[in-house]
Order: C-alpha cells, then structure tokens, then sequence
C-alpha cells in the first residue's frame, strides 16, 4: 500500500471511523484501489483539516477526548514508524509501504484512537526546543510550563543563583532547560519514582547537562542528602496539584496519576511543599499550580512569610507563582 492512501485511511480512522470500519478499509485494498476517486472524495479526508490544534489549550477543560489533528497525526505516526520526517512523507506520496510496518502503523492508530498520548507512541516530546524521551513513567511537558522555565532563568540571572533543587523532576525537562540555558549552574533533581529518575538521567546525559545536576529519590524534600549537595536557595516545582474528583479526559488519565492528583482540594502537596521550604530557610521559589488555587497559595505564602507574584499562562488563566522569602 502506497503511503497516500494509507495516510487518507489513518486520518478517516482518527476522525470519525469505528474500529469494525477501519478493519474493513484495511482489508479490503482492492476496492480502495480500483475505486480510489469516488471514495476519497465521499470517505477519506485529504489533507486539508478545518479543525487546527491550539497547543496551549488545556485538556482539563474538555473531559470527552477527542482528536484535533487527525492529519498531523497521522503523520507523526508514520514518520514514526518509517524513520522519516513529515516532509519526506510528502515527498514520496506512491512509496509502498511493506506489511510489516502496515501492522505496526495500524497498532498504534488503534492505541491513538483509545486515547493514548502521541508523545507516549513516539517516545518523544518537544519543549524549550529540546527532544526529550518520555513514557507512561513520566508527565509529558506542557508548554504552559515553559513560562515557568523562564521564570527561573529570568530569576537566576538577576540574583545569581548557581543551584537550584527541583522536586518531581519527571522526565527532567525543566531541570535540563534551564541548565542548557545557564552557564555554571547545577541542579539538584528528586521524585518519588525511581522510574522518573532514570527517564530524566537519560535526558540529561542526551542533552549533555548530567555532569551538572544530582538525582536524589525523595518525597518531596524529605530526604536529608538535597541539603548536603549545595547550597540551596531556589526550589523549583511543577508539582501534582489536580483534586482527586476534577473529570479529565482518557487522554489525560493515560499519565502517571502520582503526578497529577494532589489531594481532595489539589492543593494539599503544594502547600506541604512550600511549608518544607520555609523549615530549609529557601529563599526563593518557583512553582507551577492549578488555575483556581491563587487564594490558597496566597494565603499559605503568607503564612510562611514569603512575598509573592503570581503569573498567568497562554490561556490567561493564573498559573504559577514566584515567591521570596522576606528579610
């Protein structure tokens, strides 16, 4: 089969096509060939889509999953398997394509239809234009948090900061952000998953950053080697602030739960975190929350005597916040 009609098949199958009609379009090759004209035109999509994806839009606000960009992906997927760019694919429309990476095609359409993360079928994912290696481990970087990236670069160059700890470092993608950013800089990464560690080592060493940051396996700032490495006067986090009974979408649920759910309000780790922060004297820190937990972070940093700015993210939605301890 052809990449142009396996692409045309994939896309209507993402779209809108069940399962029992994919299989039949899969199988039955013959009609498809002798009779391409009228069915693309009545059936399979071409490559135009009405529907353009919005990278900053927010799956939490749209339980029911869906496929935006049923093209693009199916073209990221079959770039996947074939080891080839979206360019190439357009580039060789009539290049046959063997049935053993028909079978491996079709198998991730259907775990793509059922909801699974693209960035999970293809193991990678863009931010702060790096690639990094991600998995069912590992929260995929949104770009809501590179604004907290640069929160942190902006912050470390105006107090000349060296060292940072970062709590539930994932993948490592802040961490490895702002060390590709930094010039003679080191960083301190924990999570609570010895997975998440080893995914995050394996970005740094790619990226070329591991000489310069240390992975501790800890609950939040518990463990009592994250003080002994350096001194530390930033902590960095994006940490799980989701309630545990806020709808998401199947898309969404796929990640590691540990990393989104925070508490009955959502709020809980984050508050037990700056709470840890203030009993190490931290001057600064920098963290990512959910967009109605301004009031309760404000009232939590001021307890602990921090001074703090809030900031918004590309939806205009309260994001994150910036907090200083007060002399």
């Amino acid at each position: 089969m052809e990449i142009d009609l396996l692409l045309r098949i994939a896309v209507a199958f993402l779209k809108d096509m069940n399962l029992e009609d994919f299989q039949k379009l899969v199988y039955e090759t013959s009609f498809l060939v002798s009779d391409i004209n009228s069915f693309e035109n009545d059936k399979i999509p071409k490559d135009s889509d009405n529907i353009q994806k919005n990278k900053y839009s927010s799956n939490l606000f749209s339980p029911e999953f869906h496929i935006t960009s049923p093209r693009y992906e199916a073209e990221i997927l079959l770039g996947f398997i074939l080891n080839m760019t979206r360019v190439e694919i357009h580039a060789n429309p009539k290049k046959e394509i063997n049935d053993f990476n028909k079978q491996r095609y079709f198998k991730l359409l259907a775990m793509r239809k059922n909801g699974t993360p693209l960035e999970y079928l293809t193991n990678r994912v863009s931010f702060y234009n790096l690639e990094l290696y991600v998995d069912k481990n590992v929260l995929i970087p949104r770009p809501e948090t590179e604004i907290l990236v640069d929160k942190a670069i902006e912050l470390m160059n105006q107090h000349n900061i060296a060292s940072f700890v970062e709590v539930g470092v994932g993948s490592g993608a802040i961490i490895t952000a702002i060390l590709k950013n930094t010039q003679n800089t080191y960083g301190i990464a924990t999570d609570i998953s010895k997975e998440a560690l080893n995914i995050a080592k394996h970005n740094a060493e790619v990226l070329g950053v591991k000489n310069r940051c240390d992975f501790i396996e800890s609950n939040l700032l518990d463990s009592p080697y994250i003080m002994l490495q350096k001194p530390i006067s930033l902590l960095i986090a994006n940490p799980p602030y989701i309630a545990n009974n806020y709808p998401l979408n199947q898309e969404v649920l796929c990640e590691p739960h540990i990393a989104l759910f925070g508490g009955e309000k959502g709020d809980e780790i984050l508050k037990r975190l700056i709470m840890q922060a203030r009993q190490k004297n931290i001057t600064h820190i920098i963290c990512e929350m959910g967009y109605n937990q301004k009031a309760s972070m404000q009232e939590i940093l001021h307890y602990t005597n921090y001074e703090v700015a809030f900031y918004k993210d590309y939806a205009g939605l309260d994001r994150g916040f910036v907090a200083t301890l007060c002399k």
